[in-house]
């Protein structure tokens, strides 16, 4: 049975520059309910040994590879990549590949140098059916601030241009305190217990969720998740909102769900909340779901998106 597993994707330890020791995520991953972390220090695997005998949480290992012109995420990698010698981007990130190794680019649009040396990401891809994934929201923040406005344009951009690359959010973890929003995280859909290798797996299929707290998501009348691929024509999609986690793990926040917004490469179209949605799919499209409502009383707040489905591409096949 397919279920949907709480993560957080972007993690950091004394190992680079967090204030956690390995143990002390791993706890305080366990206090905010989640089921799976990637452990991702800069420029560095010296953690990954410490991770060995957990038992109660699934930890994917990886590392950020943090350079002057930008900041790239690659998990479970068999084998290291240098990261200091990175003259063609298009090539490492094929190397890293080579080394089994899923590549995402952590928060695209943070303020760069010299406030976060390297953050905002400068690379010029052009191979970018090897990127994995891509941080729509960043630094735990689900607010459309400039920066993930900017990251969630980018990301639609590319979906429009035939690259399915999955959204993450990653809260860019350092310490236990100072965060906000203590329930957004990266929802993972995974066929029975998770591991490490399942949440990989997940990420690559894009079958992920968004979420400042919300678990929202859809399927359709026809069987099909977020992550799959079917063919156009008429389709029910069917939603399903929990709020389970985040009343569990940050009560005190008041969020109120109140409207979906389908987005594609065609359109844009705001729906009252409801439990069904009728569309009439195009070929080669996409279709990703978003929950907006408010949050303390603020309004106009984007809640959650979903990874999208896919209609089929020419010559493609279901």
């Amino acid at each position: 049975m397919k279920k949907w597993y709480p993560c957080e994707l972007h993690c950091h330890t004394l190992h680079s520059d967090g204030d956690f020791t390995v143990s002390e995520l791993i706890e305080t991953a366990k206090e905010r309910c989640l089921s799976g972390i990637c452990l991702t220090d800069h420029n560095t695997i010296s953690g990954w040994d410490e991770t060995e005998n957990e038992k109660k949480l699934a930890v994917l290992k990886g590392i950020e590879y943090t350079t002057y012109y930008g900041h790239m995420l690659c998990l479970g990698m068999k084998e290291v990549v240098d990261w200091y010698n990175i003259s063609n981007i298009d090539s490492t990130v094929s190397c890293m590949i080579s080394k089994g190794g899923l590549v995402g680019i952590a928060h695209p649009f943070q303020i760069g140098t010299p406030i976060c040396t390297g953050g905002h990401w400068d690379y010029k891809i052009t191979k970018w059916e090897n990127i994995n994934y891509m941080e729509i929201f960043s630094e735990g923040s689900p607010f459309l601030n400039t920066a993930n406005k900017k990251a969630r344009k980018l990301w639609h951009s590319l979906l429009s241009g035939g690259y399915r690359i999955t959204p993450t959010m990653g809260r860019d973890w350092h310490r236990k305190t100072g965060n906000i929003f203590f329930s957004a995280c990266t929802y993972l859909l995974i066929e029975g217990d998770i591991t490490a290798e399942k949440m990989k797996q997940a990420i690559n299929e894009g079958r992920t969720v968004v979420s400042a707290g919300p678990m929202f998501t859809f399927s359709t009348d026809r069987g099909q998740t977020v992550g799959d691929v079917i063919t156009d024509g008429e389709t029910v999609l069917r939603f399903t909102l929990d709020m389970t986690r985040h009343e569990q793990v940050d009560p005190q926040r008041k969020i109120t769900p109140e409207r979906i917004i389908i987005v594609s490469d065609n359109f844009e179209k705001v729906y009252p909340l409801t439990d069904e949605i009728t569309l009439d799919l195009k070929n080669n499209s996409w279709y990703s779901a978003e929950l907006w409502g408010s949050i303390d009383g603020k309004d106009n707040m984007l809640l959650a998106l979903t990874a999208p489905i896919y209609t089929l591409s020419k010559g493609e096949k279901v």
